[in-house]
């Protein structure tokens, strides 16, 4: 047991670790993200203000103070967010303000400027105001274009107070023990949260020695003695802007103590010691009274266990003569093994499905390229003068079946995240009816029979006729390539009291038992050159309908897949 605690203690630790270190990344992210998302706003400003008629007033000097005021309304209109707007002409003197005290003077003398967005007249671009950590504003600064000619008439400065940008910090860690670091490409500390500001060596700190990624965004374990901590657990961020904003190569980094974070786990060994003492000492005593009756059902309790890790195949009874608490956790581990396996299989599921999203990409333009061509043959053949009617309904079929597998090959994009349907009331047969005529010309080729069986003409069921056509079509390719020449499909469709039947029968080889346990699973194909995509769209699209889909034996000893669908709307 002890050897076990020790264990489970280290494991827990580590996953916690990884799970707070998940957390720390994802919001040094999430803030990063904020601070490019604020940025770019107030350079989407500067573009558009740029532009603006008033500005052409720096040619005549602002003699008017109409630009001024412009400028002063735009400040008061952002919520003090800017620390003054300045336009200066082309030799750097301010000829318009939002504060008056700033006309006349030159332009502010700034250094280390870096292109956010456009080139030449186009052009953003951003500093820094020294003050403070470093940092007492950021600056934009934007020329701007000459209406009535060619070239630059002066410049638009924005001064962004750097209070804003702290005000983010600190909202984003408003309690607790977490902290916010914002530096610069270079490592250098710009900002901080309000716990981390009072820091006394926090403007003499250099994060050369972290790991500051380039891009995306990673977390580890460091040491936090710059910051007066002992080891620390960090996340860190890198700005990806947000095109067309290049964004400025900041990095967040969204810090907690090691002693903070393992605090639970801590707490939780210490538990854990000491219930053990008291179990332990508490089963001496109670062991050397009770033996006989506690010892016996634990011994059938662990063959019980044994043989479950045996894998037998059937689940044994409960020990006799085991008390209520014994029986009970029986039941318990019983049903937590069976979860488990359930949970196992769902995550290999969702693992083939996310390799089925990196390999959309690529299968659409392998696609798509195709079906252009077929369209732009199709289109050629119908400018044909001598077609006749059959003809002209083949080219028909051919561009409804190219704008049909444009729209699967979007499904195929997002087969890990299919498209609801859009539901409406369909006759199943008709459905039926329409994939079996596109399938004509292919069973005449093959000599296979290819038939349909419904109980009546008027069998509704409230679905998208277009995914159902997909679940026909394919379930009927699949059968038509295991059954040989001249052999037999069918589709039949009958209802009962409680739900709607749907079968595509076969009379080919059928699915082995082994086989039917893993048939639905992506890129399971008994098929020479199948991808094993097919079943698993289908049975995506039948449960997002609300039914179920299962395998069996036909009535000729082939295949036979079963769609049923619950009642939905009245038979009319």
């Amino acid at each position: 047991m002890t050897v076990v605690g020790a264990l489970s203690f280290f494991q827990f630790r580590s996953a916690l670790q990884s799970e707070i270190a998940g957390n720390l990344r994802f919001g040094a992210t999430a803030m990063m993200q904020r601070i490019d998302t604020f940025l770019f706003s107030h350079v989407e400003n500067m573009r558009v203000w740029r532009g603006l008629e008033v500005m052409q007033d720096i040619r005549v000097k602002d003699v008017d103070k109409r630009l001024s005021n412009f400028l002063s309304n735009l400040r008061a209109g952002q919520d003090k967010v800017y620390d003054v707007l300045l336009c200066t002409d082309v030799q750097g003197r301010v000829v318009a303000a939002s504060e008056a005290s700033y006309i006349g003077g030159n332009a502010p003398s700034l250094s280390g400027w870096h292109t956010v967005l456009g080139q030449g007249l186009d052009s953003i671009s951003v500093t820094l105001s020294s003050g403070g950590l470093g940092t007492s504003a950021i600056v934009l600064r934007s020329a701007i274009p000459n209406a009535f000619g060619e070239g630059t008439i002066g410049y638009l400065y924005a001064f962004l107070d750097w209070r804003a940008v702290q005000d983010l910090l600190d909202g984003a860690v408003n309690h607790g023990a977490r902290g916010l670091l914002l530096a610069d490409h270079g490592g250098h500390v710009l900002g901080a949260s309000a716990a981390l500001r009072t820091q006394q060596n926090l403007r003499q700190l250099r994060l050369d020695d972290w790991d500051l990624p380039v891009e995306g965004a990673t977390s580890y374990v460091h040491k936090g003695t710059g910051l007066g901590y002992g080891e620390l657990l960090v996340g860190v961020a890198t700005s990806g802007g947000s095109p067309p904003f290049e964004g400025l190569g900041w990095h967040t980094l969204m810090i907690e103590p090691t002693t903070v974070s393992f605090g639970p786990i801590w707490a939780l060994l210490w538990a854990m010691v000491g219930v053990f003492m008291v179990t332990l000492l508490a089963g001496l005593w109670i062991s050397s009274r009770l033996s006989d009756r506690i010892v016996s059902p634990i011994v059938s309790l662990t063959e019980f266990t044994r043989s479950f890790r045996q894998g037998q195949p059937s689940l044994p009874e409960i020990p006799s003569g085991a008390t209520s608490e014994v029986g009970e956790l029986h039941r318990a581990y019983t049903e937590m093994i069976q979860a488990l396996e359930q949970s196992r299989e769902q995550v290999v599921r969702a693992g083939k499905l996310a390799v089925v999203g990196e390999m959309a990409a690529i299968m659409a333009h392998e696609v798509r390229t195709p079906m252009g061509i077929l369209r732009s043959s199709a289109q050629l053949l119908q400018r044909e003068p001598d077609l006749d009617e059959r003809q002209r309904e083949l080219i028909g079929f051919i561009f409804s079946e190219t704008e049909r597998l444009n729209r699967l090959v979007t499904l195929l994009l997002e087969c890990a995240r299919p498209n609801p349907p859009h539901f409406m009331l369909h006759d199943v047969p008709e459905i039926v009816d329409s994939v079996l005529a596109l399938l004509e010309s292919r069973v005449e080729r093959t000599g296979v029979t290819l038939s349909r069986q419904a109980d009546g003409d008027d069998i509704l069921l409230s679905c998208d006729r277009e995914q159902m056509m997909q679940v026909f079509l394919n379930l009927i390719l699949n059968a038509l390539s295991f059954v040989g020449e001249g052999g037999r499909v069918r589709v039949s469709t009958h209802r009962d009291e409680e739900a709607l039947w749907i079968s595509v029968a076969d009379d080919g080889p059928g699915v082995a038992l082994e086989f039917r346990e893993h048939i639905f699973d992506p890129f399971f194909s008994r098929r020479e050159g199948g991808i094993g995509l097919g079943l698993t769209i289908v049975q995506q699209i039948v449960q997002a309908h609300g039914g179920t889909l299962s395998v069996g034996e036909s009535a000729w000893g082939g295949a036979s897949f079963n769609l049923r669908f619950k009642h939905q709307e009245p038979v009319t």
